[in-house]
């Protein structure tokens, strides 16, 4: 497994505006739900222009819906030299029958695919729900990994014959929306990020910073964005430590590990592996 390096991986899940436009309805996008368009105006470039100034690149996710209306945002971002990952709106429900959901999913690729010149690797549910069957059918659809679970300090690696599906773990206490939406301070996010940091660094594990361009719970605005900065610029300081895109991250999994795993419906119990503790000061 990767102990020898200690990669951090920076995922900025790009949620621009269609939630705001649907809850807002005939009235339009007043008040507080303009705070998603606030990402595509402001928030998303000024993102863009920080992590060109740290020279970092990373992954951003959105829905192929969002893209289809935002076809200069996309070209900036692969301009820049990131990753343009789809964040589905397909949801977990009961109702959702299998060759529906998968009919889905392809339209989905298909459409972010047509946007922005090549098929995405990676995939994300909108809400952090998923069926077992999606998993493989997003190994059967091409993609390289899933990033929805919250279930590891680790990537890892699910197969099946004919199947393979790297994962990649997120975390709540490394996602913005989880502070800023309870109107937590921008000094509470610096000291948790940075605990949380130097906890898994010296453990081993690895950072999934998530990231939102949303006016309100997101990093877009001036201030937020400098947290970012200044945790980019901390991190870096420590030997071994990387900014990885997701699919570059993925491919560099795939290849080096042996932490593999069924796909989930075939894990009949609670799989506990320890993981022992790096040798790594702080």
């Amino acid at each position: 497994m990767l102990r020898s390096t200690h990669p951090l991986t920076v995922g900025v899940n790009v949620d621009i505006e269609w939630i705001e436009a649907g809850r807002a309805g005939a009235a339009g996008l007043y008040g507080r739900y303009s705070y998603g368009r606030y990402g595509a105006r402001e928030g998303i470039w000024r993102l863009l222009d920080m992590f060109k100034v740290e020279g970092v690149n990373v992954t951003f996710f959105i829905s192929a819906d969002d893209a289809g209306r935002h076809q200069g945002l996309l070209d900036a971002i692969q301009a820049d030299g990131h990753e343009l990952a789809l964040l589905s709106r397909m949801t977990a429900s009961a109702e959702d029958q299998e060759n529906i959901g998968f009919q889905t999913m392809v339209e989905e690729r298909d459409a972010l695919a047509k946007l922005v010149g090549h098929q995405p690797k990676g995939w994300r549910a909108v809400d952090g729900l998923l069926r077992v069957q999606t998993l493989r059918d997003l190994a059967q659809l091409g993609y390289l990994y899933d990033s929805s679970a919250q279930d590891d300090d680790w990537p890892y690696v699910m197969s099946e014959p004919g199947a393979e599906l790297i994962e990649l773990p997120t975390f709540e206490y490394l996602t913005d929306a989880t502070f800023y939406a309870s109107y937590h301070t921008h000094e509470r996010v610096r000291k948790v990020w940075r605990e949380e940091f130097q906890a898994i660094y010296a453990e081993g594990g690895y950072i999934p910073l998530t990231l939102h361009t949303r006016g309100d719970h997101g990093s877009g605005r001036a201030e937020r964005a400098r947290v970012v900065a200044e945790f980019l610029n901390y991190a870096a300081r420590f030997p071994g430590v990387s900014v990885m895109r997701c699919d570059e991250l993925a491919a560099r999994w795939r290849e080096k590990t042996d932490k593999r795993d069924a796909f989930l419906g075939e894990i009949k119990e609670p799989q506990a592996e320890r993981q022992p503790l790096a040798a790594v000061p702080i």
